[in-house]
């Protein structure tokens, strides 16, 4: 059974680290997260390596984080 993939952010941004809890990401310059072979993508902090599916959840948890936030009233 094919999961149909959910929509990519129109921005890639860092997404939080499952190991450590930062939000600091290398990627390679040419990044795709919907490429096979996917990455790689590490965290800066502590080295931990991205899973496909572990950072398009944290891509998109982090994509509604920053859509959330507002400005000064």
């Amino acid at each position: 059974m094919m999961r149909e993939e959910a929509p990519l952010p129109d921005e890639i941004c860092p997404v939080t680290c499952p190991v450590c809890g930062e939000n600091q990401n290398t990627l390679p310059g040419d990044f795709d997260p919907q490429a096979e072979p996917f990455g790689p993508v590490h965290c800066m902090v502590c080295g931990h390596a991205f899973e496909q599916a572990e950072y398009l959840r944290g891509l998109e948890t982090r994509r509604r984080e920053l859509d959330s936030l507002s400005g000064p009233q």
